[in-house]
């Protein structure tokens, strides 16, 4: 079947959108800086376009499969607090095996057909199979089993040739534009994934309303395929440019040879760490809104979609911050000002979820591209022309491995503190709101660490 892929673009795609284009300009920004990422007829300047395409349709599918969504499904099936930690932790264990990516795409000269080969197996498993589970016949336990074994083997296969996207794309954005490329790509991400939450939100809503939790989940899990579908498309259209001679012809050695590089191995060690502490929460926060608050889908998406109007104005402002400041002190400032929404999120209650989890997220959403825009950036960063994929299988295995220490820290937190109820200023709280404080210090750690680095890099980032 094929796909209008017109009736999908983003608009700033079209020729009609001017006063979006006058909005951007109000704010500081300039229209060309959007527009000149995807005008041309080059074959890069063609494969951006697809790959604004691939990044939207591939986070909608990802958050209408997964998130909040995932969260209900696991309800469904009565997945416990521990097994919920359990299964995010091996999740990105599975992930780790992203290492092993250049020996299974470098043997190949074309990657793009694997890629698309082991896309379409990993949706089947990850929307498809996961999605029927909960109408198995049995006990909780056998779906419980059959999911976690569905999510690792479909974790497994993604993570064997998940760097190879990252190669793929790369080749078509040039390196003095890429700050403008991330922001832009940032701000279409975020567009797309909110929009599709807070319409998916009122899905749900209206059949669990009606009793029949199980159908709106499934109804979403639906939309979410649609979605795969026009990121494969999508993925069919990016160009593929010839890989440069390796470095190296000792592909076993391959792992090791980012070691050798300081400059690349201090970006993988510092985004290893932001990954350790931000996964420390795992999905539990998530599962307190959904469980213990009770906060309708209907409103998370609500509060989600904010980020639209949020990143409109603030992406441009930090894309300017980072042109005038450097890379590594934009993230420092950005580490320290979002540990604040982490200590804000202790104190949301059922009685004051409306007000308080708002202005929380909108904080949020304020801060986060200082944050996202420079760790999208980090791992090119002096990337050799060569053995790219070795290189960034090892920094996506890297930050694999430190997400799954902090969900296996969050979750051995969660278990051991089952009961236990502080008192945070005059406040009683949970483990689950607990452990949001930790990351928040964590994170200020992280940011005054950045902070001296940038010293010492003296404005190379």
């Amino acid at each position: 079947m094929r796909i209008n892929l017109h009736a999908f673009q983003p608009f700033w795609f079209t020729r009609g959108r001017q006063k979006f284009n006058d909005l951007l300009k109000g704010l500081g920004g300039r229209t060309l800086w959007v527009r000149r990422l995807v005008s041309g007829s080059t074959e890069d300047a063609q494969s951006r376009k697809y790959i604004l395409v691939w990044n939207g349709t591939a986070n909608i599918a990802a958050n209408l499969a997964g998130g909040n969504f995932l969260v209900g499904l696991y309800a469904i099936i009565n997945l416990s607090d521990v097994l919920l930690g359990i299964l995010t932790t091996l999740i990105q264990f599975c992930n780790i095996f992203q290492i092993l990516s250049p020996l299974v795409l470098d043997r190949f000269k074309r990657k793009k057909k694997v890629l698309l080969i082991t896309r379409v197996i990993y949706y089947s498993l990850y929307i498809v199979i996961i999605g029927i589970i909960p109408f198995v016949p049995g006990e909780d336990g056998l779906r419980v089993g059959m999911l976690l074994a569905v999510m690792v083997l479909a974790n497994l296969i993604n993570a064997l040739v998940a760097p190879g996207y990252s190669v793929l794309h790369i080749r078509s954005i040039p390196e003095e534009s890429r700050a403008d490329f991330f922001s832009v790509l940032h701000l279409f991400i975020n567009i797309c994934v909110y929009v599709s939450i807070l319409l998916c939100g009122y899905v749900v809503d209206f059949f669990r309303n009606r009793g029949s939790f199980l159908a709106g989940i499934t109804a979403v899990r639906i939309a979410a395929l649609l979605f795969a579908a026009l990121e494969i498309y999508s993925h069919c259209h990016v160009y593929e440019f010839d890989e440069p001679c390796k470095e190296t012809d000792h592909p076993k050695l391959h792992p090791f040879i980012p070691l050798k590089n300081r400059q690349f191995m201090t970006c993988t060690v510092l985004t290893g760490l932001y990954s350790f502490f931000a996964n420390i929460p795992g999905m539990y926060y998530s599962s307190y809104l959904v469980n213990d608050v009770v906060a309708p889908f209907s409103y998370l998406g609500v509060v989600n979609f904010l980020s639209v109007p949020i990143l409109i104005i603030a992406i441009p402002v930090w894309n300017r911050i980072i042109r005038k400041i450097s890379w590594f002190n934009t993230i420092s400032i950005a580490l320290l000002l979002v540990s604040c929404h982490y200590f804000m999120l202790p104190f949301v209650s059922k009685d004051n979820y409306s007000v308080l989890y708002t202005i929380a997220i909108i904080y949020y959403f304020s801060i986060i591209p200082g944050i996202s825009i420079v760790a999208s950036n980090l791992p090119y960063y002096r990337l050799p022309e060569g053995d790219r994929t070795v290189f960034l299988a090892f920094y996506q295995s890297f930050n694999s491995f430190m997400a799954m220490l902090g969900l296996f820290g969050g979750s051995v937190f969660i278990a051991f503190t089952g009961s236990f109820k502080p008192v945070l200023f005059g406040w009683p709280i949970g483990n689950k709101q607990l452990i949001m404080v930790i990351a928040g210090v964590l994170l200020v750690f992280l940011g005054l660490l950045y902070r001296g680095i940038a010293k010492r890099e003296k404005g190379a980032l």
